[in-house]
C-alpha cells in the first residue's frame, strides 16, 4: 500500500478536494457505524480546510495523532486505482489483508476459531507450498508437473497436504490440527487468486475462449458510434448445420438421390439497421475467397428474387431485400466493413477488390473475437434456432443434440433439395429483415432504413453508373507471356491453365510474341478472358481453344479435370467436351463419393449462358433377351 507524508500544506489542490473523492451511502450503516463515519467525515473537512488542529481535536475528540492517520488512509491507493476517499473513514474497514503473528495452538481438531490467518501464515513460512498451490490452480508451467486439463480443487487439496507432510509438517501442526484440514481456508484463497489472476485464472479454468471473451467483451473500450445507414456493415460466414440432396443422373438410367452435408451461408449486416443486404451459399467444404467476393456482389447488385418451388411457401409480405425494396438503395456502397481474420477474408485479392471496388475501409478485427461482430454473430444464431434447427435433416448444434435425428435418412426419405434449401433461405433472409427488432426501437430493418433514406441529409455513396455493367468484383488477374513462333508458322496465343487463348488481333501482331500481358479473368466463366497490354490499354477477349472455349465452366472446374487428366483418372480427346467427361466422371463416382457428389453440385450451379448449357452423357448397358449388350446413350441438359 503507498504510503502518503502527512502534511496538509504539501498535498496537492487534487487531493485537497473532497468532492472527487469515492462517496459512501451513509443510509447503508448502522445508527452507531454512521454517527461515527459523520465525525471522522466532518473532521477532515475541517481540517482540510486549514482549521486549527486544537479545535478539531476539541470539537471531535480527535486526537492529532487519529486525525493525521484518518487523513493518511483517505489518501492511500485504492485496488481499484483511486485513493480510498470517504471509504477509508467507515468503521472498522480493513485497507490490508489480516496478516497473522501469534502462533497456532494445538488443540483439538473438532474446536473451531482461533485460526484466522493461519493458511497465510503458513505459506509465508513455506512459500514452496504456496508456489505448488498457485502453479496447480492457474497451471503454470513448473517442474515436475503435468497439468490436468482442469484440475478438480479437491485434488489441488490432497496435492497441498501431501506437499505438508514432505515438508515436515507435523498432525498437531496446521492444517492437520483441523477438522476441515484447512480445506475452507485453501477454498476461500484461490478464489481470491482467481480475482487477482483473472485473465490466466479464467484461461486454466475454464478454457481459452472464456479468456478471450472476458478480455474482449465489457472491458469499456471506446468504440465509434454507428449514426447513419451504410456506415459500418459486418460479414461473417455460417456453416449450415444440414443435409440436402441433389437428383445425379445415374449411368445405370434415371436419377439418384445423392446427399451433401453442412455448407456455408455468407452475410452482410448493415450495423444502423440490422439489415441482411446480401448473403451467398458455398458449397465448398471451406469457404474461399471468391465465395466472399460472391456475397460482397450480391450484397451491392439490385437484388432479384429466385422464385419459389415450394407449395405454399411464400415471399413475406413486409420483407424483402435492401437494395430490392428501398430505390435510393441499388448499388448502394458502405464505409467499412468488419470481418474476422479468417484467410479468405485477408486474401490479398478480397483486399484489393474492396479498397478499389467498394471504397470501403477494412476493419478485420482481433483474431478469434466474434463479440467485436455481435450483430452477424446473432443473426446467424437467430437463423438457425428460427430456421434449420427444425427441418429433420438438421445435424443440431453439437453431436448430442436432441434434433439429431438420422438426418442424413431423413434428407433422402423426405427430398430434401438443395433447390428447396436456397428458397428457404432466400424467404428467411426477407422474413427476418421484415422483422420488428428490439434493438431499433421496435421497427424493422427496412422500416429503420426508409426512416433514415427519407431524409434528405442522409447521404449514401452509390457505384457510379459507368462502373455497374462492368464492375469486375469477382476477376482475378494474372500475366502471361505471349508465346509463337512465326518462322514454324505459329500464330501469336497465350496459355492460361492448360489452355491456349488467341483472338484475331493478337493472330495477326507477331510482335507481341515474348512481351508479357497482363489478363483479367472471371472465375465463374473462363471460356474468355480480358488482355491488357504492357501500357494498360486493352487488346481484347481472347477465347478458349476448342471445346473449352464453348461450355461454360468455372475457374475451379478447370482445375479439377486437370488435376484428375493429371493422374491418369480422367482423360479425353480433341474432339470430346471435357466438361461433359468430368460429368461423366462424377456420375460414375458421386453414389460412392460425397466430395464428388458436392462437386457435381457446384457443376449445377455454374453460370448458363445462351444455349450453352452443361450436357452429361452417360452410357448404360442392358441385356437383350439373345443377352447381347446393348448401348443405351442418354443425355441430360441442366
Amino acid at each position: 500500500m503507498t504510503q502518503i507524508r502527512f502534511d496538509r500544506a504539501m498535498l496537492e489542490p487534487e487531493l485537497k478536494d473532497t468532492s472527487l473523492w469515492a462517496t459512501v451511502d451513509t443510509s447503508l450503516l448502522n445508527d452507531k457505524h454512521s454517527i461515527r463515519y459523520e465525525s471522522r467525515a466532518d473532521a477532515i473537512r475541517e481540517y482540510l480546510a486549514d482549521k486549527p488542529v486544537k479545535k478539531i481535536s476539541k470539537a471531535y475528540g480527535i486526537s492529532r495523532h487519529e486525525l493525521g492517520r484518518l487523513l493518511q488512509r483517505c489518501l492511500s491507493i485504492h485496488p481499484d486505482g483511486r485513493i480510498w476517499g470517504w471509504r477509508a473513514l467507515i468503521p472498522y474497514r480493513q485497507q490490508k489483508p489480516y496478516e497473522r503473528n501469534a502462533p497456532i495452538k494445538s488443540y483439538h481438531s473438532s474446536k473451531m476459531g482461533g485460526r484466522s490467518g493461519a493458511l497465510m501464515q503458513l505459506f509465508a513460512r513455506l512459500p514452496h507450498i504456496q508456489e505448488l498451490v498457485d502453479a496447480l490452480f492457474l497451471k503454470k508451467r513448473s517442474v515436475g508437473i503435468i497439468h490436468e486439463s482442469r484440475i478438480p480443487l479437491r485434488s489441488i487439496h490432497k496435492r497441498f497436504l501431501d506437499a505438508c507432510r514432505n515438508a515436515g509438517v507435523t498432525a498437531s501442526d496446521y492444517p492437520f490440527s483441523v477438522k476441515s484440514l484447512g480445506r475452507i481456508a485453501l477454498w476461500k484463497y484461490l478464489r481470491r487468486l482467481l480475482e487477482r489472476e483473472l485473465t490466466s485464472g479464467v484461461q486454466a479454468r475454464h478454457g481459452r475462449d472464456a479468456a478471450r471473451i472476458l478480455g474482449t467483451v465489457g472491458n469499456h473500450q471506446p468504440e465509434e458510434q454507428i449514426i447513419r445507414p451504410y456506415q459500418n456493415v459486418e460479414f461473417d460466414g455460417h456453416r449450415i448445420d444440414l443435409f440436402c440432396t441433389i437428383s445425379m443422373p445415374s449411368p445405370y438410367g434415371g436419377f439418384v438421390q445423392l446427399v451433401i452435408e453442412r455448407f456455408w451461408i455468407l452475410a452482410i449486416i448493415e450495423s444502423a439497421s440490422r439489415a441482411i443486404l446480401g448473403y451467398y451459399i458455398s458449397l465448398n467444404r471451406e469457404y474461399n475467397a471468391n465465395d466472399v467476393l460472391c456475397c460482397v456482389r450480391n450484397a451491392i447488385i439490385p437484388w432479384k428474387r429466385k422464385g419459389l418451388t415450394i407449395p405454399g411457401l411464400k415471399y413475406p409480405e413486409h420483407g424483402g431485400m435492401p437494395s430490392e425494396v428501398i430505390p435510393e438503395l441499388t448499388w448502394a456502397l458502405w464505409d467499412e466493413l468488419s470481418y474476422d481474420n479468417a484467410k479468405a477474408n485477408l486474401a490479398q485479392r478480397v483486399l484489393t477488390k474492396l479498397s478499389r471496388i467498394v471504397g470501403c475501409a477494412i476493419n478485420p478485427g482481433p483474431v478469434k473475437t466474434p463479440e467485436r461482430r455481435p450483430l452477424i454473430e446473432r443473426f446467424f444464431q437467430t437463423f438457425e434456432e428460427n430456421g434449420f434447427h427444425r427441418l429433420p435433416s438438421t445435424t443440431g448444434s453439437r453431436p448430442n443434440d436432441s434434433r439429431r435425428t438420422k438426418p442424413e435418412k431423413n434428407a433422402i426419405r423426405l427430398d430434401i433439395k438443395l433447390e428447396h434449401i436456397e428458397e428457404l433461405v432466400e424467404v428467411l433472409v426477407m422474413q427476418y429483415n421484415g422483422t420488428p427488432h428490439s434493438g431499433i426501437g421496435y421497427r424493422t430493418p427496412l422500416e429503420y432504413l426508409q426512416y433514415f433514406i427519407a431524409d434528405e441529409d442522409t447521404l449514401v455513396n452509390t457505384l457510379p453508373e459507368g462502373k455497374r455493367s462492368n464492375m469486375n468484383l469477382l476477376n482475378i488477374e494474372a500475366s502471361r507471356i505471349v508465346r509463337g513462333n512465326i518462322k514454324n508458322g505459329r500464330r501469336p496465343y497465350i496459355e492460361f491453365e492448360g489452355t491456349r487463348y488467341q483472338n484475331d488481333v493478337l493472330a495477326r501482331t507477331p510482335d507481341l510474341i515474348g512481351k508479357r500481358l497482363t489478363l483479367s479473368i472471371n472465375p465463374e466463366d473462363i471460356r474468355s478472358l480480358v488482355a491488357y497490354l504492357p501500357d494498360g490499354s486493352e487488346l481484347g477477349i481472347l477465347t478458349a481453344h476448342g471445346l473449352w472455349g464453348r461450355t461454360p465452366h468455372t475457374l475451379e472446374v478447370r482445375k479439377a479435370i486437370l488435376a484428375l487428366r493429371n493422374r491418369r483418372l480422367l482423360w479425353y480427346t480433341a474432339e470430346q467436351d471435357p466438361i461433359q467427361v468430368y460429368l461423366d466422371y462424377l456420375a460414375i463416382q458421386s453414389p460412392k463419393s460425397k466430395v464428388a457428389a458436392r462437386e457435381f453440385a457446384k457443376v449445377q450451379r455454374m453460370p448458363k449462358r445462351g444455349n450453352n448449357r452443361p450436357v452429361l452423357l452417360v452410357e448404360s448397358h442392358v441385356d437383350e433377351p439373345e443377352d447381347q449388350p446393348q448401348t443405351i446413350r442418354k443425355t441430360f441438359t441442366f
